[in-house]
């Protein structure tokens, strides 16, 4: 199918009064790419009411910015979201970002996104004429303002603010005619964008994208006659390499970012076919063609150290494969790296039915990488949920064609992230004791499971945000919380934030699950209850509960009230709280509503012993 005809189709979704599937959608969006087309891609799909996840996005700025909202409508929709934007008017950045109840206020979007060019600098020179001297005085009172916008902003809202750094104006740069003040002046410059990339450290919320880094391969990122035309300062191809980041970002708060890279073997890891050309005869070295295969394993490395897990899904005789993670010098990636091995002639999506089923991961969590386009199509055709990367012929692209989307970007990188691998195998490990118990209370008897309830401190922050906005099974209501949320809440009085660790005979599971409570005087209210889907089905949401109802009765309180609030994906706990004693009370827009009384007492969970900490809630 061509652009045209994908843009067509397109279209003729845009005049149906109906909702459409987001996956429909998706399916023309491969075939559009180049930035004009994405923009009227994204025009059309912000005409279109699909089922992807709803996200509300604000765009402001100092200058003409319109494009932006649907070049991120166009990528929004390839990670199954479904945005609705507010667009500020001219240079109104300011103005909307400073005043109290204001239209962004009243929008309030999930993420604000500000859009800043020179003239934000330039603004300052007036009448001290254009000098390095008169230059550098701006910027400092630049940065001041942005500074000073952000912070009386974000008094105002929690949620992600996104800028991005500004770029020196290649004229501007010229117009300075010696060499040492050309230097100077970049030296400036350079250390006002440090400065604004250096923000998040006193505003939590705020990320700031590197506009020089991102814009390396995007073309013209300047139309000069559209500068002079319509103050539009940036092209297409900026929103085009902006927005992915902006899309990558949006997932991440909506809990949709990939936690699996599955991987075929030949022609992928390595060049050529290992049962053909033998362990040793295969592309995969430090010198051409090899080095290609050699930098793409070293990407793919990275990312597992940062959490994402690997699988191999390849059609192969495993006898024929293994050696050659041991005995070939420039092979990266070894067994142990991997948490599932797929070594078969059968369907590369049964493979991956198999490992999402055994990892207790959803589909959608998947990210499957291999060069044979009819493996690509076989996948994408039996298994829509999981996200296919149309690698390149050439295998110098390899890497880009994998990080270009960001798919496992995340807000933040936590200590559990770089230990998530050797997590998900003892979780493995686990399941074989269940497979050879002669009872499931067995099994869980002989896991030897040890729990932990603390309230939760600064240097839990990161991770129980991270629980927040990447937990999706047990969610109790998917309210999705921001580190600033976080800190908000465990600093209040009327909140009570409660932490839990794992620890069993195989290992240290981490911070696997938080509770969030408000207290009303003789009443709780149990605002969200959060599990990791590694500590599935031993009962540990139980006990937590049990150890919470416990401390809240010894604090005086007569009822505690529980919240489900309905998702896609967390039908698993619909009924958690009745299972749990709780009385249905009512249901509206906040979900349903569970009483606890105290009429009934839950039981211990016999298997699960509880550990001794300095941070142990007192119950």
């Amino acid at each position: 199918m061509t652009e045209k005809e994908s843009l067509k189709k397109l279209k003729e979704l845009a005049k149906k009064n109906e909702r459409i599937r987001v996956n429909d959608i998706k399916s023309l969006l491969q075939h559009i790419t180049t930035p004009i087309g994405q923009e009227k891609a994204g025009k059309l799909i912000r005409k279109i009411e699909s089922d992807g996840i709803p996200a509300k996005v604000a765009f402001v700025g100092s200058h003409t910015i319109q494009g932006f909202e649907n070049a991120t409508a166009f990528e929004a929709t390839k990670r199954n979201l479904s945005i609705q934007t507010f667009m500020g008017g001219f240079n109104q950045w300011r103005f909307l970002m400073l005043q109290p109840g204001s239209d962004l206020d009243h929008f309030n979007p999930d993420v604000t996104v500000c859009s800043l060019d020179e003239s934000v600098i330039f603004q300052h020179i007036g009448d001290k004429g254009w000098s390095v001297n008169s230059l550098s005085s701006s910027l400092d009172q630049a940065f001041a303002e942005i500074k000073q916008v952000l912070t009386v902003y974000t008094e105002r809202t929690a949620k992600t603010i996104v800028l991005h750094t500004i770029p020196l104006p290649l004229n501007d740069w010229k117009t300075v005619t010696n060499y040492r003040d050309k230097q100077q002046l970049s030296i400036l410059w350079r250390k006002f964008n440090q400065n604004l990339l250096n923000l998040y450290t006193v505003l939590e919320n705020v990320i700031v994208l590197d506009f020089e880094v991102l814009t390396q391969n995007a073309g013209e990122i300047r139309d000069q006659r559209m500068k002079y035309y319509a103050s539009m300062s940036y092209t297409a191809n900026v929103w085009q390499v902006l927005s992915k980041e902006l899309a990558s970002i949006l997932a991440s708060i909506k809990g949709l970012t990939k936690k699996v890279l599955a991987l075929d073997l030949d022609h992928t890891l390595w060049g050529g076919v290992i049962g053909d050309d033998g362990v040793h005869g295969v592309q995969l070295s430090k010198e051409f063609p090899g080095n290609q295969f050699y930098a793409f394993q070293q990407t793919i490395k990275r990312l597992q150290e940062q959490g994402v897990l690997l699988t191999i899904a390849s059609k192969n005789d495993w006898d024929n494969v293994k050696d050659i993670f041991t005995s070939h010098d420039d092979m990266i990636l070894k067994e142990d790296d991997f948490v599932q091995i797929s070594c078969n002639w059968g369907p590369k999506s049964e493979s991956l039915a198999n490992m999402a089923n055994r990892l207790n991961l959803g589909k959608d969590s998947f990210v499957f990488v291999d060069d044979n386009p009819f493996e690509r199509e076989l996948v994408s055709s039996h298994l829509p949920e999981v996200t296919v990367i149309p690698l390149s012929k050439d295998p110098s692209l390899y890497v880009h064609d994998l990080l270009i989307d960001g798919y496992f970007n995340t807000l933040v990188l936590t200590d559990e992230d770089r230990t998530r691998s050797e997590k998900y195998k003892q979780m493995l490990k686990r399941e074989e004791l269940k497979e050879a118990a002669a009872s499931i209370e067995e099994y869980l008897l002989q896991l030897e499971m040890e729990l932990d309830l603390f309230a939760v401190a600064s240097s839990h922050i990161p991770r129980i945000t991270q629980l927040s906005q990447r937990t999706n099974q047990f969610n109790l209501t998917t309210t999705r919380l921001t580190e600033s949320d976080v800190s908000a809440i465990s600093n209040s009085n009327s909140h009570r934030l409660y932490g839990f660790r794992l620890k069993d005979k195989f290992g240290d599971n981490g911070i696997v699950g938080y509770v969030h409570v408000t207290q009303e005087e003789d009443r709780w209210l149990i605002e969200n209850f959060v599990m990791s889907c590694r500590v599935f089905q031993r009962k540990v949401e139980t006990e937590v509960l049990r150890l919470i109802l416990e401390d809240a009765k010894s604090q005086g309180v007569a009822e505690v009230i529980g919240i489900y609030k309905p998702s896609a994906k967390n039908k698993l706990v619909a009924d958690f709280y009745k299972q749990h004693g709780f009385e249905y009370v009512d249901q509206g827009d906040y979900g349903t509503r569970w009483v606890y009384r105290f009429k009934t007492e839950i039981e211990k969970v016999e298997w699960i012993q509880l550990r001794s900490s300095k941070e142990r809630v007192n119950v």
